[in-house]
């Protein structure tokens, strides 16, 4: 069991160690780490560095102290607020334990006072949302309905370029792992219809910084990543977005303005991708022009990872719908996505989502089936569990392509077996414990390979009483 100790705890022992010991006190700090270490203490949340000056107060306590006497005032001193303010981001950017430091020291209020305190003061707003959004960052717990209800005022009545992206900024850190937020954010201040402003009409049109912000917000939302909510939302928030704010259209008309815009739509493809949710969003997807554009990505910009990457989500996604995988296989996509995977075989990430787009487009499809091994699948197929070995991942979505491409066409079976990837599937299973057995099995079972299959629950044949 992880051991854990309070601040007050560690910043005790340092103390000690000075007075005590008479230890210098960056010898006592390392002196209190390697002891705590010893004893099996997580120091994950604990600040163990502080002032060279010997005083013992951290730098971000100081500056929490110094903005909350300067509020107390009806006139602060502007300049000594902007200082305590650029203190509080920069300590707050170091790691989690500064930024729980901050909270235990009261600093989302502070900061909240200091917003509402100079609302008509750009550059001090501006560096309060700075250090808002550094502060919350993997930390949303700490943002208040009076946070919530601050930020979307501000967000409805300065449109300036600069606070209308930070304001985005913090709404995201607000929104990731929380459900609770994102439920605020989406009920009762109607988060989705002002995004679809902000795509409809940004500060500027040009300014392809809102449009990024604003498709990382809706990631964020739609998101069911709070472990500690039995069931979200997501999936209604995506509805909301895509049916009645016209997220479809809006991003997909995007994907056409900002087409020289490469940063633009990496962040376009994964939002479209995510509000993929339903077989009519597929479907429209593709009737405005979405696989049309993914393809031209491939073809354009071959060489981008990132781009590759986010075209293969998008690929898989849209491939929930079995009128799309049809579609699919009249153009020129097979060959482009095989291309791009084999380009780019050997970047972990880009593998696993190429075989994922592949397994979802010849999930009871055989027409596909067939044109990827015609155009080389099965050997890079090999290429790839030879060179990713012990990555999970891969070599799950790999088994699943393979699956799902012989499930119905037996008569490709020969091709995958000759490139030798029956050999590859038995060592990957027996290597480690960690290797998806399942989808493994699943594959070298239509395959026709030998394979044992285990029955994992059988019924013991004793009566049932209610």
């Amino acid at each position: 069991m992880v051991k854990v100790i309070t601040q007050e705890t560690f910043d005790a022992v340092v103390k000690e160690n000075v007075e005590e010991f008479g230890l210098e006190l960056e010898e006592a700090r390392k002196d209190a780490i390697k002891q705590f270490i010893a004893q099996g203490v997580d120091l994950t949340n604990i600040v163990t560095d502080g002032p060279a000056d010997g005083d013992q107060t951290h730098t971000i306590v100081i500056a929490l102290q110094n903005l909350s006497k300067l509020l107390e005032n009806a006139a602060p001193d502007d300049a000594e607020v902007m200082k305590f303010l650029r203190e509080l981001e920069t300590q707050c950017n170091i790691d989690l334990a500064h930024r729980i430091m901050a909270e235990k020291n009261g600093a989302f209020p502070i900061i909240v006072q200091c917003l509402k305190h100079y609302q008509n003061d750009s550059s001090l707003k501006e560096q309060c949302l700075k250090s808002m959004a550094s502060l919350i960052q993997g930390y949303p717990d700490l943002v208040t309905h009076e946070g919530i209800e601050l930020l979307c005022n501000i967000l409805e009545e300065d449109s300036s370029l600069t606070t209308v992206t930070l304001v985005l900024t913090v709404l995201c850190h607000s929104c990731r792992m929380h459900e609770n937020n994102r439920e605020s954010f989406m009920a009762n201040f109607k988060l989705a219809a002002r995004i679809r402003k902000l795509l409809e009409s940004p500060p500027s049109r040009n300014h392809a910084e809102v449009v990024v912000k604003c498709c990382q917000l809706i990631r964020a939302v739609v998101s069911d990543d709070d472990v500690r909510v039995e069931f979200g939302r997501a999936h209604d928030y995506a509805c909301m977005i895509a049916e009645q704010e016209k997220g479809l259209e809006l991003l997909t008309s995007l994907l056409t303005e900002f087409q020289t815009e490469k940063s633009v739509i990496n962040e376009l493809l994964p939002t479209l991708s995510r509000l993929a949710v339903r077989n009519e969003f597929c479907q429209k997807i593709v009737e405005l022009g979405g696989l049309e554009f993914v393809m031209d990505v491939l073809s354009k910009y071959y060489d981008d990872k990132d781009l590759v990457e986010s075209s293969f989500f998008l690929i898989k996604s849209l491939a929930g719908n079995d009128d799309v995988k049809r579609e699919v296989s009249k153009g020129n996509a097979v060959p482009l996505i095989t291309a791009a995977l084999g380009r780019h075989q050997g970047v972990p990430a880009l593998a696993e989502m190429g075989c994922a787009a592949i397994a979802a487009l010849c999930l009871r499809t055989p027409d596909n089936a067939a044109a990827f091994v015609a155009n080389g699948f099965g050997q890079l197929v090999v290429d790839i569990l030879k060179i990713h070995k012990l990555k999970v991942g891969v070599e799950r979505q790999a088994s699943m392509a393979i699956r799902n491409i012989v499930a119905r066409r037996k008569d490709l079976t020969t091709v995958l077996l000759e490139a030798g990837v029956e050999d590859l599937l038995q060592t990957a299973m027996k290597r480690t414990q960690r290797a998806p057995t399942v989808e493994i099995k699943a594959a070298l079972r239509d395959l026709g390979c030998q394979v044992q299959l285990q029955e994992e629950w059988t019924g013991k044949g004793t009566a049932m009483t209610n």
